[in-house]
């Protein structure tokens, strides 16, 4: 059975969060590692719908609600038109959208954590277009400013899929009425909230690695422990990968961002939110009122 719901981001909007609650729910299904990466991954999406199934939805039983919860689809442009071809039009798509500014201060803290990001944020600002230039994981990685645009990304959306088929999460309101948002949800699913489902506000909770080389082996192991790693299947992997990282983390509180660097992004933003609202009809003058010069 294919996908009936995907949720394309924005990343570093709880989108982790709604997985972890979700996952919970009898009548749902979502892959135990959130993200599948199919369309927005070349070499995925070429490998057909087959792979997808059999690697992500193997294990799916009677559940009547099927989810791909991947926050990459809603930046990278050939997701929209390739989510279309395989899903159809009739899929449901909730949108978690977070203040941008916030957003790509917290993406940069996550890059910087797998050791992808070496410069402060104002310089990996500064080099952001010379660097996604580049390649995918650049795109992927250094996208801090891009990734918040969300009125741009959202439109490209709407050329393929009806907005009645579209939910707006913001992430201020998930974060503070978690339980609420998640009825809104559910009711957005047709299904029902009779379920007691954890509301875990923190599965993402940040940190730094006690030892950065740690990190670094995993991100790019030794060509032996690559074939060696080969044969083992994907959530194996992963699952090795992530208690070896729970381990080496400490907790961080990371520092604020200068005033002079967010008054600037809420000037670079200001325009995409006032479409944005005009878009979703919903007011978010809090991510822009008494800061924007």
């Amino acid at each position: 059975m294919l996908p009936n719901f995907i949720c394309p981001g924005a990343q570093k909007s709880a989108t982790t969060t709604l997985h972890d609650i979700l996952i919970q729910h009898p009548n749902i299904y979502l892959p135990e590692n959130k993200e599948t990466h199919f369309f927005d991954k070349d070499e995925k999406y070429d490998k057909g719908i087959d792979f997808y199934l059999n690697e992500y939805y193997s294990d799916i039983k009677n559940e009547k609600i099927i989810g791909d919860i991947t926050p990459g689809y809603m930046f990278f442009e050939d997701s929209v038109k390739r989510i279309y071809n395989t899903l159809g039009d009739n899929i449901k798509i909730i949108f978690m959208l977070r203040n941008p500014v916030e957003r790509a201060y917290s993406h940069y803290w996550m890059s910087y954590r797998r050791t992808y990001e070496s410069k402060s944020f104002e310089k990996g600002i500064e080099l952001e277009q010379e660097r996604i230039k580049k390649c995918y994981f650049n795109r992927s990685h250094f996208s801090y400013i891009e990734r918040g645009y969300y009125a741009r990304q959202i439109k490209r959306f709407l050329e393929f899929f009806p907005k009645e088929n579209m939910k707006f999460v913001i992430f201020e309101d998930f974060i503070n009425n978690t339980e609420n948002s998640i009825e809104d949800i559910l009711s957005f699913l047709n299904l029902d909230d009779d379920y007691y489902l954890k509301m875990n506000k923190k599965s993402n909770a940040a940190f730094l690695p006690k030892f950065r080389k740690i990190t670094e082996f995993l991100r790019k192991p030794p060509n032996i422990v690559k074939k060696l790693s080969s044969v083992l299947p994907i959530k194996a992997k992963s699952k090795i990968v992530k208690a070896i990282n729970k381990i080496n983390q400490q907790d961080f509180d990371k520092p604020k961002m200068k005033t002079v660097t967010k008054r600037k992004l809420i000037n670079v933003y200001y325009k995409d939110i006032r479409e944005l609202e005009n878009i979703i009809n919903k007011d978010l003058s809090l991510w822009y009122i008494n800061s924007k010069n």
